[in-house]
């Protein structure tokens, strides 16, 4: 068993490509970025880091995970860190309409088995899922979890045979091209705080960068409608973002509402852009930084 494990993890580290190639870079490379996209699976979708480094001259690498909360956040740059060097500059996505949901799980948790060698990435997600442990040590109890998904995988990297989406990443930036237009859809309307695990995570995150002479802005990127059609108490959260803001001495931008951002053929749904809004967003995005934020001296 240990030995399927073995060549199927090594499948997986054979992806030239794609989200597997992507964890590789961040939690096994040496690398030397000077600027990091951190977020979740929005961060992944809506900052392109193509367009970005070609209007703003800056090296930049998307590190993004599906359904990431400031604590898998936190724990995804601390791992970084391990091995590579601090990024002058870091934008971090703040989701304000995900605040409220504690980090009990960490989402697609299969897809990190084969990273787990990462020390540090291993202890922060072991405070979040305590068999993490087990996933890593114990390949009997690992191997049910893995999935048909995770084994296609391995075997395309020992065939080299790409999968459907690889080419579509670019330095962690997926480019979404796959998923039809946003519909129209029910309507649920609902308030949203901020958890303290979570907040003391953003604390966590920020000190971090400030340890480490990293400029942190925090952004809060495209949402349909503004985030207004859905998000009843959206003032209220905004202005409690820019407080804790505040108190770091750090800034942080409402961007959610763009013109574009009633069309909705720049969406996939309420709160992920595809790649006709992303390239909106991101032209957006890269003069907001050459203006705002690399024109700012490092705290």
């Amino acid at each position: 068993m240990y030995a399927l494990r073995y060549l199927h993890y090594m499948g997986l580290l054979k992806q030239k490509s794609g989200f597997y190639n992507k964890y590789k870079t961040c939690f096994f490379e040496k690398n030397d970025y000077n600027v990091l996209f951190l977020g979740s699976s929005r961060v992944e979708m809506h900052y392109n880091t193509h367009l970005f480094d070609s209007l703003t001259g800056k090296n930049s690498f998307n590190l993004s995970l599906a359904g990431a909360t400031p604590q898998v956040a936190f724990a995804a740059l601390k791992a970084y860190l391990q091995n590579s060097k601090a990024p002058t500059y870091l934008i971090y996505e703040i989701d304000y309409h995900f605040l409220k949901y504690k980090s009990t799980e960490v989402k697609e948790f299969n897809n990190y088995f084969s990273f787990l060698s990462n020390k540090t990435l291993l202890c922060e997600f072991t405070k979040i899922d305590e068999r993490m442990p087990h996933f890593y040590y114990n390949a009997y109890y690992s191997w049910p979890y893995t999935g048909l998904k995770n084994i296609s995988t391995s075997l395309h990297g020992w065939l080299n045979i790409p999968n459907k989406t690889d080419s579509l990443y670019y330095k962690g930036y997926l480019k979404e091209v796959l998923r039809p237009q946003l519909n129209y859809v029910p309507i649920i309307r609902y308030h949203t705080f901020f958890n303290l695990n979570d907040r003391n995570y953003l604390d966590s995150i920020i000190l971090l960068c400030k340890k480490n002479s990293t400029n942190i802005s925090l952004i809060s990127s495209p949402i349909f409608a503004g985030g207004e059609v859905d998000l009843v108490n959206k003032k209220q959260i905004i202005t409690q973002l820019k407080n804790i803001a505040l108190i770091h001495q750090i800034t942080y931008s409402d961007l959610s509402s763009l013109p574009f951002c009633s069309d909705r053929s720049c969406f996939v749904d309420h709160y992920h852009l595809n790649y006709k809004g992303a390239l909106k967003y991101s032209l957006i995005l890269s003069r907001f930084f050459n203006n705002k934020i690399a024109s700012r001296s490092l705290k």
